[in-house]
């Protein structure tokens, strides 16, 4: 099942202008300001403010960085023939790196309880996923017991686990505060799989159906 959080980070449609990742130099701020008709809009830069707004934008502290790398011990995934063998240390999450449009790769915890997929902002944005462009906002039950999260919905053109592959698909995503971990992997792809866990052994197989 999915780890328990610390403490979740949700700041109205930053998720929706991509505001994501630590700051890091040479990475641009973001700001937000109000415009004529009352809209809340961000920009990355205040280049990309309009200049009649620049003197009231607000800078967020926030800025887009790529999706960290470090590895998280005990998750190892190789194909087997047609199968997908992930092998995990057996009484901890089972992570998984799941490779996005065949390009970045993200740490995901495998969640059989989880209807869909969840992704952070921040791995999306490393894997040149647009978080503006045919996005849709809504807000859900978040995975903190009682919270509500504004999310966006977006689509990604593919989602990889070791040889197994699921096409175009539409994943949720938020900002988190987990530690090594970008998301989870659910049924909208597991969906497609029969899902082989073996606690004891520490395996997971997923053959496609």
């Amino acid at each position: 099942m999915i780890p328990p959080m610390p403490r979740v980070l949700f700041v109205a449609f930053l998720i929706v202008a991509g505001l994501v990742g630590a700051p890091r130099d040479g990475s641009a701020q973001f700001y937000r300001w109000l415009d004529e008709r009352g809209n809340v809009n961000y920009a990355e830069g205040i280049d990309n403010v309009p200049p009649r707004y620049r003197a009231t934008a607000t800078p967020l502290g926030l800025r887009n960085s790529a999706a960290p790398s470090a590895p998280v011990p005990g998750s190892e995934t190789e194909a087997v023939g047609k199968e997908t063998v992930i092998r995990f240390i057996p009484g901890r999450h089972i992570v998984v790196d799941a490779r996005i449009n065949g390009g970045a790769t993200t740490k995901l915890i495998l969640d059989t309880g989880a209807g869909g997929t969840l992704i952070s902002p921040r791995a999306l944005a490393a894997a040149g996923v647009s978080l503006t462009r045919g996005a849709r906002v809504g807000t859900s039950r978040g995975v903190a017991k009682g919270v509500e999260v504004e999310t966006v919905r977006v689509a990604i053109d593919s989602l990889e686990v070791g040889g197994a592959r699921v096409g175009r698909m539409v994943v949720s995503s938020y900002e988190m505060d987990w530690p090594d971990v970008e998301g989870l992997l659910g049924q909208d792809f597991l969906g497609q799989f029969n899902v082989n866990i073996d606690p004891s052994a520490g395996v997971v197989k997923l053959t496609r159906k």
